[in-house]
């Protein structure tokens, strides 16, 4: 089921008090940093490559959007250290105090108008930073609401710009193909590969009568997912509901309650319920050649990434991702036109308990965050285009460190051991308790949750350190608390992605 929206004491408490408790917090704060120059000093000593490194001749100048993202953070870091001028972008309402704008891998950061408020006035801006600078790559680090808009954006730059502004994305027809949920499938399950059944519903109706068409539709086997973002992403529940009678009356009631609607403009998709671990991949592509690529155990709210590209299950999901580009080179767009296979080919799996089958759930057809394990001075050359059909893939080194992000961790992963019963956690905020994670308890699904298990935030390197310092002192206080002022209040924050889902 969705999430209970808090109250207007908990919107208070959450988005008010924690804000103001980060000010106590800026010890632990100054003395991560602090550790962290100390050991890359004692580790390294030299500064070469290091950001703020100068460096006599410019490789290119590269626009990267996703200013709030961890990932465009890391992209950014891993461009400078290579010798790019690097140029940020992020979208207004989010970029305003984003800890991208104080990298010093940043050149020089913009705002950009909404894409899904006005596109015209997006593409426009971009086009024009882009010319401002002479920009030679274009890398979007599109949230999900953003990657279409992303791909016509940069499919119309490129002719702009009479090709000298090379766009590290599919073009708009692929795009929509591997954003799509419900077209996803389609796609993977007519180029010959294995897929869960489902199916996209507009309505309640014709979701009803979805599931009465089969056979035995009283036996709950469909989880629901919205094709968009929402704050129930996370909601496993499954469909038909268990207590339902033959006229599915409580799955209608559960159905209509959905705080996002389902409609035409707001379709859902039923995804048939495969138990077993989740595992999301990274995967950057140029001319359908994999340049990188990162396998970790995933679950519904992943803020813990952990390397498993060099596993069993690293090799299996690389190897199908090479089959299915494979696949794609000789299958045509919808109005016939050869694919452009450069870009981002990022997918989450699962693997059944049941047969050991792997499943695809979805394509990520953007930046995945998991680019955070690969390391930062090796990156930007997976985006050179070298027509080198022998290039080494880029992967995480196998004693790469997992990656979690500090406050975080002090809130999901250690305050249920210091505060119990759960019921006292969700007096703070009532999704608290589902999103917590009490590593007291054994768990199966990876990735693991241990206490005591050394973790390395993302953001904090020991060249650009204010970023980590901005993003919990700063945006997060300053994202919360101009919610809380404009009488808005949230279900979920994810760190990672600097995204709050409001109720």
């Amino acid at each position: 089921m969705g999430r209970q929206t808090p109250t207007a004491f908990q919107n208070f408490l959450s988005s008010v008090i924690l804000p103001c408790l980060s000010i106590l917090l800026l010890p632990i704060t100054a003395s991560a940093v602090v550790v962290c120059i100390a050991y890359n000093k004692l580790l390294t000593g030299s500064d070469e490559n290091r950001i703020g490194h100068h460096v006599k001749v410019q490789k290119g100048c590269v626009v990267i959007s996703g200013g709030r993202m961890s990932k465009g953070l890391t992209l950014a870091r891993a461009f400078k250290r290579a010798g790019w001028k690097v140029i940020g972008v992020e979208e207004e309402g989010w970029g305003e105090l984003c800890p991208m704008q104080y990298s010093a891998a940043i050149d020089k950061f913009y705002i950009l108008p909404s894409a899904s408020q006005s596109y015209e006035r997006y593409s426009k801006k971009l086009l024009s930073i882009v010319e401002l600078h002479s920009a030679t790559l274009f890398i979007p680090v599109s949230g999900a609401g953003s990657s279409v808009e992303d791909a016509r954006a940069a499919d119309e730059m490129f002719s702009a710009t009479n090709g000298r502004c090379r766009t590290f994305i599919q073009d708009p027809e692929t795009m929509e193909d591997l954003h799509d949920k419900d077209k996803f499938m389609s796609l993977v399950e007519r180029l010959g590969l294995r897929i869960p059944s489902g199916k996209m519903v507009n309505s309640v109706e014709e979701a009803l009568a979805f599931l009465k068409a089969d056979d035995q539709f009283l036996e709950p086997k469909y989880i629901l997912k919205c094709m968009g973002l929402d704050e129930n992403r996370g909601d496993m529940t499954l469909y038909p509901l268990k207590v339902d009678d033959k006229e599915l009356t409580e799955t209608r009631k559960s159905l209509e309650s959905l705080n996002l609607k389902i409609t035409k403009e707001c379709p859902y998709v039923f995804q048939e319920f495969i138990p077993g671990q989740e595992w999301c991949t990274h995967a950057s592509v140029i001319n359908g050649q994999i340049t990188s690529f990162v396998t970790c155990p995933s679950n519904d709210m992943l803020m813990t990434y952990e390397n498993a590209t060099g596993q069993d299950i690293g090799k299996k999901a690389e190897q199908w991702t090479k089959t299915l580009l494979e696949k794609l080179q000789e299958d045509p767009t919808p109005t016939g036109k050869q694919r452009n296979l450069t870009g981002h080919f990022s997918f989450d799996f699962i693997v059944s308990t049941k047969n050991g089958e792997m499943y695809p759930l979805e394509c990520n057809a953007r930046v995945h965050t998991a680019v955070i394990m690969l390391p930062l001075s090796k990156i930007a050359e997976c985006y050179e285009d070298k027509n080198d059909v022998n290039r080494m893939i880029l992967r995480p080194p196998a004693d790469t460190a997992p990656r979690s992000w500090l406050y975080n961790d002090l809130i999901m992963r250690y305050l249920p051991l210091i505060v119990s019963p759960r019921k006292i956690i969700a007096m703070i905020h009532p999704s608290l308790p589902a999103c917590a994670l009490d590593p007291r308890k054994k768990h199966t699904i990876r990735p693991s949750e241990k206490p005591l298990k050394w973790r390395k935030d993302p953001t904090l390197i020991s060249d650009d350190w204010i970023p980590f310092v901005v993003l919990w002192h700063v945006y997060w206080p300053y994202l919360l608390l101009s919610r809380w002022w404009k009488g808005k209040k949230w279900t979920r924050l994810n760190v990672s992605t600097g995204r709050i889902f409001e109720a």
